[in-house]
């Protein structure tokens, strides 16, 4: 559990769960009233840390409407490391290490789905598997080694290669690149 780990070095829990909430998906933006409801926080204590978020320049404020919207710096020099850190203190770091390698190149691509896949802290964390004739029983025995490791309950699902997936409530964690990449490129000489 993030607060378990950074509690120590992150004493505001509502700062803590903005950080969850932007950094470990970043694609994710919300607003005031929106993100107080979704972090059950008070509103007042979000606005603050909103604010000190957007001062520091790991948030960026758009007005649409009525509305602020934030969403995350992604140029800000922090923000990979923020994700990063975040992504370890999660579980997610331990399952991309212990399954991926030992799955195969059946596997095509690891998504978390769920709360987590929101950024939001749960003892939790839902999997799809993404590939082709992949060994069931020995991801499940994976699965269960990586739960002992991380203290969270993992569910999981296989979904086949042309399986459509909703990419609004999922997270890519990993993704088997392309053996065509990267080209070689081969320069005229003068």
């Amino acid at each position: 559990m993030p607060s378990n780990l950074l509690g120590p070095l992150i004493t505001s829990k509502t700062r803590l769960k903005l950080l969850l909430r932007f950094f470990l998906n970043q694609n994710l933006s919300g607003y005031l009233q929106g993100l107080s409801k979704e972090l059950d926080e008070n509103t007042n204590s979000v606005r603050v840390e909103l604010n000190r978020l957007e001062e520091a320049g790991l948030l960026l404020a758009e007005e649409q409407g009525r509305r602020k919207v934030y969403s995350v710096n992604t140029a800000h020099p922090l923000t990979t490391d923020l994700s990063n850190m975040l992504r370890k203190v999660t579980g997610i770091d331990q399952l991309v290490d212990r399954v991926v390698a030992r799955i195969g190149d059946s596997l095509q691509q690891v998504l978390i789905t769920g709360a987590l896949a929101m950024g939001i802290n749960s003892e939790q964390l839902e999997v799809t598997l993404v590939g082709e004739a992949l060994d069931i029983d020995y991801i499940d025995e994976l699965m269960r080694k990586v739960e002992t490791l991380i203290e969270k309950t993992i569910t999981w699902q296989v979904r086949s290669s042309g399986t459509e997936i909703d990419s609004e409530s999922t997270l890519l964690v990993w993704q088997k690149m392309d053996e065509q990449w990267p080209v070689e490129v081969k320069l005229p000489r003068k």
